[in-house]
């Protein structure tokens, strides 16, 4: 080649290099990605600390589980961990009635729903401060928003989601939000019609719900049962948020 080929050359090579990265719009993340990242790196002192001690003591212990038992043996053991480490540590179950749901604008059939996940009350991060505050904890939190259908924006919120989840009511509140709010997306665009328990309210109810109870395990298969003053209280087994009072049991499919 001569040198005008030389000289298209260099200008080839330096246009390359002035030339600005262009991302396709499938290769952005979407907004409520970098959102929902953003909020699951957000965490105070207090979620750092029980989520790192509890890690710790599953790797260290090499606990493992299949099915509710094992995950409340599980439970009682991270439970009293963290009560040795001088933390107010609990298994707490939340119950909540499904009859109906105003703001959702629909009518659901009535049924009494149980949770169960661990909660620790800490004080709160801010100096200056003496109110206390909830840290929740769940072992399968990832799990609890897997669908059979989904849309690849939906598939790639979820993917972030952490198995264990340690955070504070406000910071899973928002999460659980973020992540409820593609779902609902992500169903209408597959053709799925939306089941009341894939609601927002009825995922929150799951953590948040005003019916709990702390429960302390103790000997295998007994357990006792106390309200948020520590007083004894009875089964949320058979009390519901305006609910009958009546035990239900509910099996639903993951759509």
């Amino acid at each position: 080649m001569g040198s005008l080929g030389e000289v298209d050359l260099e200008k080839l090579v330096i246009d390359y290099i002035e030339s600005p990265f262009i991302v396709s719009d499938e290769e952005k993340p979407s907004r409520i990605l970098i959102t929902l990242q953003d909020v699951l790196g957000t965490k105070g002192e207090k979620e750092k600390e029980i989520e790192e001690k509890i890690k710790s003591f599953i790797r260290r212990k090499r606990l493992s589980y299949k099915g509710d038992d094992e995950k409340k043996d599980v439970m009682n053991k991270i439970v009293s961990k963290l009560r040795s480490d001088g933390y107010d540590a609990f298994i707490c179950r939340t119950s909540w009635d499904s009859s109906f749901d105003r703001l959702e604008g629909s009518r659901v059939f009535r049924c009494t729903r149980k949770y169960e996940y661990m909660d620790v009350t800490v004080a709160s991060d801010r100096d200056g401060d003496d109110l206390s505050k909830r840290v929740i904890i769940d072992l399968d939190f990832k799990s609890q928003f897997e669908l059979l259908k989904q849309t690849k924006d939906y598939k790639d919120v979820t993917e972030i989601l952490p198995t264990i989840f340690v955070a504070s009511e406000v910071r899973l509140k928002r999460v659980v939000s973020l992540v409820c709010n593609e779902m609902k997306k992500s169903m209408k665009e597959e053709g799925m019609s939306r089941p009341p328990w894939r609601t927002k309210r009825y995922m929150q109810a799951k953590w948040l719900s005003v019916n709990r109870q702390r429960v302390s395990g103790s000997k295998k298969g007994s357990w006792s049962m106390f309200d948020d003053d520590g007083q004894g209280g009875e089964d949320v087994g058979t009390t519901s948020c305006g609910g009958t009072g009546l035990k239900t049991k509910c099996c639903f499919p993951i759509f």
